[in-house]
Order: C-alpha cells, then sequence, then structure tokens
C-alpha cells in the first residue's frame, strides 16, 4: 500500500463497537441486552473466533467485542481494495480481491467510497490521472470494462468494489453474530491470505513495523490482562492453554514438519551466511556442536531485550548442505538460576535415552509405566507427558508426574547426564518439583514386547535444580533439530520414533506466548507448516522477592513473505529460553509476550539471525 497517498486501517474504539451493535438491533435496547446476554451465556461458544477468549464474559464485553470485529472486518476488506487500487497506482497488473457487484451502489456512494481511503479529496483527484494511465491493469478486474477510461469513471468504478467489499464483510460477520446469538459453534476468521498472484497484502508488513513499537505492544496486552482481571493466580498468557490455540489441530503434523527440509526452489534456508537487515552485520553459522562440547555464544546478541528478561539464549538455525548449522545469542545465557518447570522435560527425554538405549526398535508410544507396587493403573507414556506439558490434572499434578520421571535415575547419575549433554559443568539437577512423586516406584513396561525396559533408581543425594537458558535452548534445539544434525550430536540412543512422542506432547504447553507473538505480527496468514513446541516455568521467589516466569521454545514455520518480492519462501527455525523477573507477574506475564513477539519479528525481519 502507498504509505503517501492511501490512509492506514484505522483502529476501532470500544464506544464504535458497542454503538455497532447496538444498531444490528435497530438500537432497541432491549433486543440489544437480550442478545448480549445470549452471547454471555454462550460465550465459549464464539470467543476465540471474535478474539474474545481473554476478556470476562460479560454482556457489556459481548457488544463491544462483535461489534468491533464487525467493524474490524468490514475496515479489513476496505483496505485489501485499497491495497489493489495501490498496485494499479504503480503500474501493476491488478487481481481485484472480491467480484464486483451485480447491484452496485449508485454513482455519488461509490464516489465517496473511493475517497474514504485517501487522505484527501485532492490527494485522491491527483492520483487518479494514474488509474488512467494504467487503466488496462486494473479496470477489468474491478468491473470497469464497459467504462471510458476517464477519471470519474475510474472513481465510481473502483468506488463500487470497495463498497462491495463492506458490504460483503458486515454481511459476513452479521450472520456469524445472529448464529453465536442462536448459540451455534462458531470457527475462527481466518487471518488475510494471499491473493492469485502471491503476493501478501500489505497490512502484514505494515504489521511488522508497527511491532517496533514494544511500548504500544505492552499496553495492548495490558489491556488483554486488565480486561479479564488477571491476577497472579490467573494470567492472560502464561497458562492460556492449548485449547484456544489456532495451532492446536496441527500437533499431530509437528514430527513430520520437523523432519522436513528446504527444497531449494520454492522453500530456501540462511545458507552459510546471511548479512542483517539494519545493521548490515554479517552472521555465519556454524555446525551444531557434538554431545558435551559447547557453542561460542554472542553475549551481546539480545541486548535489545528488555531489562527485565534476566537470561536468555537463542538459537537459529540454517541448512547448509542438508544439515543444520546455527548461530548462538545469549544474554547472561551461563549464568545458573531457577528455571521452575521449564526443566520438567529433561528427565523425560532421559528416559527415552534410556528405553532406547535398552531397547533401540521400542517406539515409546507402545509403553506404558507400571507402579512396581500395582498400587496405581498402568498409564501409557505420551499420557503422562502430555499431562506435565498441558497441565490439564487428567492424571495427576504436572509437579508430582515430573518428580517421578525422575524417579529412574539417581539424582547425581540424572545431573551427570545434563552435564554431559550440554558440555557445561556448572549446573545442578538434583532437585525436586515440591511434589512427592505420583509413582514412587515406576518402571517403563514395552506392552508389544511384553518386556519391562526400565526399573527404579535409588534416588542419590539430592539439591537444587540450577540450569541455565543455554542448557535449555540446548535441550529442545537438540529435540526439534534431531534429523538435521549429525549423530554425535543428537541424544544418545534416543531414536525419532520415541522422541516424536516427546514432540507431540510438547506441542501442547499451556504457555502460548508465540501464538501472541504471531497474531500481533500479522503473519497467521502468511506461514505455512508451523511447529510451537514449548514448555513454560513459573514461581515466586520470596529469597529475591520477585515472579520469576520461563519460557522454553522452539519455533519453526515456512514464511511466505518472501514471495510478495518474487522470492522464494524462507524456512524460518529458531529454539530459545528466557527467565523474566518482576515484583508484579500480570506486568511479567505481559513483558514476556512482548519479547518473544519482538525476537520472532526481528527473525522474520531478518534484522536477528
Amino acid at each position: 500500500m502507498s504509505t503517501s497517498s492511501i490512509l492506514e486501517p484505522r483502529t476501532i474504539s470500544n464506544s464504535e463497537g458497542q454503538a455497532e451493535f447496538n444498531a444490528l438491533f435497530n438500537n432497541n435496547p432491549q433486543t440489544a441486552d437480550d442478545a448480549a446476554l445470549k452471547l454471555k451465556v454462550y460465550w465459549s461458544k464464539w470467543a476465540v473466533a471474535f478474539d474474545a477468549q481473554w476478556f470476562e464474559p460479560t454482556e457489556t464485553n459481548a457488544k463491544i467485542l462483535t461489534g468491533k470485529k464487525l467493524l474490524e472486518e468490514v475496515e479489513q476488506a476496505k483496505f485489501k481494495v485499497a491495497d489493489a487500487i495501490a498496485l494499479a497506482l504503480d503500474g501493476k497488473q491488478v487481481t481485484a480481491p472480491v467480484t464486483p457487484a451485480v447491484n452496485p451502489v449508485n454513482n455519488d456512494e461509490a464516489v465517496a467510497a473511493f475517497y474514504s481511503i485517501f487522505k484527501s479529496t485532492q490527494i485522491a483527484d491527483k492520483e487518479v490521472e494514474k488509474l488512467i494511465a494504467n487503466w488496462d491493469k486494473w479496470a477489468d478486474a474491478f468491473g470497469g470494462q464497459w467504462y471510458a477510461a476517464e477519471p470519474y469513471n475510474a472513481k465510481v468504478v473502483a468506488g463500487r468494489l470497495i463498497a462491495k467489499a463492506m458490504d460483503d464483510a458486515k454481511n459476513k460477520v452479521t450472520k456469524v453474530i445472529m448464529q453465536a446469538i442462536d448459540g451455534k459453534q462458531i470457527s475462527p476468521f481466518s487471518e488475510p491470505t494471499n491473493n492469485k498472484d502471491n503476493q501478501p497484502i500489505p497490512i502484514t508488513v505494515n504489521k511488522l513495523e508497527q511491532a517496533k513499537d514494544r511500548v504500544q505492544i505492552f499496553k495492548d496486552l495490558m489491556k488483554i490482562e486488565i480486561n479479564m482481571n488477571a491476577s497472579a493466580d490467573k494470567l492472560a498468557f502464561l497458562y492460556r492453554g492449548v485449547q484456544s490455540s489456532p495451532y492446536k489441530q496441527d500437533i499431530k503434523d509437528y514430527p513430520e514438519r520437523l523432519k522436513a527440509k528446504p527444497d531449494r526452489d520454492n522453500v530456501v534456508s540462511y545458507g552459510e551466511t546471511v548479512v542483517l537487515k539494519g545493521s548490515d552485520k554479517t552472521v555465519t553459522f556454524t555446525p551444531y556442536p557434538e554431545v558435551g562440547k559447547m557453542p561460542e555464544i554472542d553475549q551481546q546478541g539480545l541486548d535489545f531485550l528488555h531489562s527485565d528478561i534476566q537470561e536468555a539464549c537463542v538459537c537459529v538455525g540454517s541448512f547448509v548442505e542438508n544439515k543444520i548449522k546455527a548461530h548462538w545469542l545469549g544474554r547472561n545465557a551461563l549464568t545458573k538460576g531457577q528455571f521452575w518447570s521449564s526443566t520438567k522435560i529433561i528427565p523425560i527425554l532421559n528416559v527415552v535415552c534410556r528405553v532406547n538405549a535398552n531397547s533401540p526398535d521400542t517406539d515409546i508410544d507402545n509403553c506404558v509405566i507400571r507402579d512396581r507396587d500395582r498400587r496405581k493403573r498402568d498409564l501409557p507414556f505420551y499420557e503422562l507427558v502430555w499431562d506435565v506439558v498441558s497441565y490439564g490434572d487428567r492424571i495427576a499434578s504436572s509437579n508430582s508426574l515430573a518428580a517421578m520421571f525422575k524417579r529412574f535415575e539417581t539424582r547425581p547419575g540424572l545431573e551427570n547426564w545434563v552435564k554431559k549433554i550440554t558440555g557445561n559443568p556448572n549446573s545442578d539437577f538434583r532437585g525436586s518439583y515440591g511434589e512427592p512423586a505420583f509413582i514412587y516406584s515406576p518402571e517403563v513396561y514395552d506392552l508389544k514386547k511384553r518386556k519391562v525396559l526400565l526399573i527404579p533408581a535409588s534416588e542419590g543425594s539430592t539439591g537444587e535444580n540450577l540450569l541455565t537458558t543455554y542448557d535449555l535452548t540446548r535441550f529442545i534445539s537438540m529435540l526439534g533439530w534431531h534429523h538435521h544434525i549429525t549423530q554425535a550430536a543428537r541424544f544418545p540412543n534416543a531414536q525419532w520414533v520415541s522422541l516424536e512422542s516427546c514432540i507431540r506432547a510438547m506441542g501442547t504447553d499451556a504457555c502460548r506466548y508465540t501464538d501472541v507473538a504471531i497474531k500481533t505480527l500479522g503473519l497467521s496468514g502468511f506461514i505455512s507448516s508451523p511447529v510451537i513446541i514449548s514448555k513454560l516455568g513459573n514461581g515466586y521467589s520470596s529469597s529475591r522477592n520477585r515472579y520469576e516466569f520461563v519460557y522454553v521454545a522452539l519455533i519453526q514455520f515456512v514464511d511466505e513473505l518472501p514471495k510478495a518480492e518474487g522470492n522464494p519462501a524462507k524456512l524460518r527455525t529458531v529454539s530459545m529460553a528466557l527467565r523474566g523477573a518482576s515484583r508484579d507477574a500480570v506486568q511479567l506475564d505481559a513483558r514476556m509476550a512482548v519479547e518473544v513477539t519482538e525476537i520472532l519479528r526481528r527473525v522474520v525481519t531478518e534484522e536477528l539471525a
């Protein structure tokens, strides 16, 4: 979209949203109130589709949020046509985003619609000359094939399509609102999609630019926290849950997507080096380190992060000759500390390695964990890991299950295993998770082989869980990139057929900071084959008098945005671990989401690699 002559989409206010909702019922207060009450009752059926899942279910919120969504969809439809007009002004061939109307608005209304996308009527009257000059590039697509190429006709033809797009959007959303009032399940609205020429609409580029303003993003996310009456025990994002995630249905495909490589024609990677946008700094990717060896970490590479982020490590991957090479960045990445529940995945991965060491052809999905004392029923391995990560409490608490997974190795033995994996000698991993083990004497039993593969160990000397963001980034990157690193760099003995069970379980993490980041950046319609595996951690440190939140994640997707400039799509794959600290839990929740958003923004714009 031209930034000089055409307006940006405007922000819809709460009062406008409420007024629009009331107008749907001819401003009859009783009818509107009755409809809002039904929306409150059926909140769970429509909230996600209207971006309302973070708000308190009230009648007022129902009016505001549905009305705002209606106006926002109309505004977005208007500027899809505006984007096409901007392309025509530049002399490019245009495909209309909607079909011209059979019964269009009258000429005066069409001209008014045309003027509404420009910063002034004077600018519009000047720009229309370009439409005349490029008439053959756009007029037929807009339904103007029978019109003479002159200024008034250009305004009418273009304005009619703007009005048609807005009317279509209003009718669509109004129909959905009425269905929601009737208690029907509503599917999420789709994000803006690519046009026929595979050119993403510039709204997404604008969102990436606007997201540079982290102060505003923080304010926007804090509004969500405030509107849902967030507190330390009820946060908007940290425990948001996978059920509301638009990527919930993708989880089953994560293992296959993580096996894929760029084909170098339709999808490419960075290669051996990349020149960062803005700084012109050249980043050289290096081989992923073998087990027991530490990489070089750029300890100034994350200086842009907010001061609330105490420690962080980010590892960006690039395919070079079908193997992933990496670039490691950190802030206090080797500073040892308490990372709470984010470490729970480590004993689980240790179990997988040891099971496959004893039985290389075992698929952990065929295994159950049994109680040697026969006090508990046999439980599938995947279901237990799912409960640890999702906080579903379907079987037991996450803490008690994590403590159970630590029972298969002595505390010193598990600590030494962690050090051997990461090459970092400065770590402690002998602590517990605050609750007794769900099963104190567990064993891993292969149902197909009818054989016990792993038995409990003595605890040995106990201690604390004090790791680093580097350690956690190393573990999650080894898991996600298993197929693309050398054998010497992989988890010892672990087979993908078992690791993929952990991948699927980690897709269900209750923390959805990455979901928020993708939505905030407007990327939802411009990425394919997404993978989001992660593990949250949080707690209150009385000794440090502060809340501490941890987010460990591997994010991968195919970025389709480069196609707008005629380039192949690009595979983005990045692992990270962040620990934030603050005396205000609600602000820290919003801050963590903002900083994950900023990391992802810089990866997509290639300001970070």
